[in-house]
């Protein structure tokens, strides 16, 4: 038995060691598929969420898919905040068609994810051809003491 657990050794090794390079390319990929979402980032985005004092503690990547016609954003925390559990947000509204971007929204549909994350929120996602969007965003230090957050929209209409 034990000589089998040597000639094992490498073996196993080597798919922990793939399986490693794996995970590691995975989370550290700014891609869509590595957060759920399908499509491309658009132009803008990563959009950050600050604190009154102008610290970020997230950025807000915002997908489109010409293919579904849906938006997709998720809101990935940075710096010390990122692998840190606390509150964390991102929510997508479409607005009613006609609406114009910086006007009034009209939601008719809305996709939001909010909870204690370490790393991300989201993946949320509407159809929003040929409509403008809202985004909303914000993220909390681990103390609850302070919070950054960005909203931004109407808007990629």
């Amino acid at each position: 038995m034990h000589s089998l657990v040597k000639k094992l050794a490498p073996a196993v090794a080597a798919v922990i060691t793939m399986a490693g390079a794996v995970t590691v390319a995975g989370t550290s990929s700014a891609s869509a598929a590595g957060w759920g979402c399908s499509g491309s980032e658009v132009s803008g985005s990563p959009y950050p969420t600050r604190t009154p004092s102008g610290a970020v503690f997230s950025y807000v990547h915002l997908y489109w898919d010409g293919s579904t016609g849906r938006n997709c954003a998720v809101n990935v925390k940075t710096g010390s905040l990122y692998g840190t559990p606390s509150l964390t947000e991102v929510s997508l509204s479409e607005c009613a068609a006609g609406d114009t971007p910086g006007g009034n929204c009209e939601q008719i549909a809305a996709d939001g994810d909010n909870n204690i994350y370490s790393y991300y929120a989201g993946p949320v996602s509407v159809p929003a051809a040929g409509h403008c969007i809202v985004l909303e965003a914000w993220t909390l230090d681990a103390s609850r003491a302070n919070e950054a957050d960005l909203f931004i929209g109407p808007f990629h209409c």
